[in-house]
């Protein structure tokens, strides 16, 4: 019974293509022309919008694309906004594109160069050691091998009174040593030896000339001839108190 049907349907739906095929056949000719459409002549009336409807489009924020901003009614805002635009025409302009621009960057570079040369670091980056950073670095290697005399001498003759100062400063930490007041270390701050000289009657004293020293060597000040030799006092004092 199955069978009977399903062999039904494909007859039916065989012979309905075939009346497809024959139809489609006979409603499209073999040899056929295809041919221009007529021409239509009829009037066109335009319409257009009336001018009330213009005016609400005109006024509508929707369709104002550019959206100007009011000019602003603060004075010293109009003189900003004036300086911007004229700003803003000289950087688009050919003058600034073909030299302007290039003057500006030269400019630019001058100053980088010239702060970095206020704040040494050129110098400190290609500048050879000076002579007194050498003898700064000899000296803080051991001050018991040091002659002090004859080098404080040699610094004062060359009125080097800065280095002088720091030779007087490590003489009296070699003295501080040998008195057992303190323990003397090239790692050690000046601060460490403030502290170790706390139970001392010397601590107010070689603390000021700590600071004192402090102020000239590492603020690198210039110390005139009167100065240094107030500072001289000041330590043979200290050295001639211990």
């Amino acid at each position: 019974m199955f069978l009977k049907r399903l062999c039904f349907v494909l007859l039916f739906l065989g012979l309905g293509l075939l009346a497809n095929a024959q139809e489609e056949g006979k409603s499209t000719p073999k040899d056929t022309v295809s041919l221009p459409a007529a021409l239509d002549n009829a009037t066109m009336t335009p319409r257009l919008p009336s001018d009330k409807r213009l005016d609400d489009y005109r006024a509508s924020r929707d369709y104002n694309y550019e959206r100007d901003a009011p000019p602003p009614d603060n004075p010293l805002a109009r003189i900003w906004n004036w300086l911007s635009q004229k700003i803003n025409d000289f950087l688009s302009s050919s003058a600034y594109e073909n030299f302007w621009q290039y003057v500006f960057l030269v400019g630019i570079a001058g100053v980088v160069i010239w702060l970095l040369y206020k704040a040494e670091f050129i110098g400190g980056m290609f500048a050879k050691k000076s002579e007194e950073e050498l003898v700064y670095n000899r000296i803080t290697e051991n001050i018991h091998e040091l002659d002090f005399a004859n080098l404080i001498e040699e610094a004062i003759a060359a009125r080097n009174y800065r280095l002088a100062t720091r030779l007087y400063y490590l003489n009296t930490l070699k003295q501080l040593t040998d008195k057992k007041f303190i323990h003397w270390q090239p790692t050690k701050t000046n601060r460490s030896y403030v502290e170790e000289l706390q139970e001392t009657k010397f601590k107010k004293d070689f603390e000021q000339l700590t600071y004192q020293f402090e102020y000239v060597w590492y603020g690198e000040f210039g110390v005139t001839e009167s100065q240094f030799l107030r500072l001289k006092e000041e330590f043979q004092a200290f050295s001639t108190r211990l």
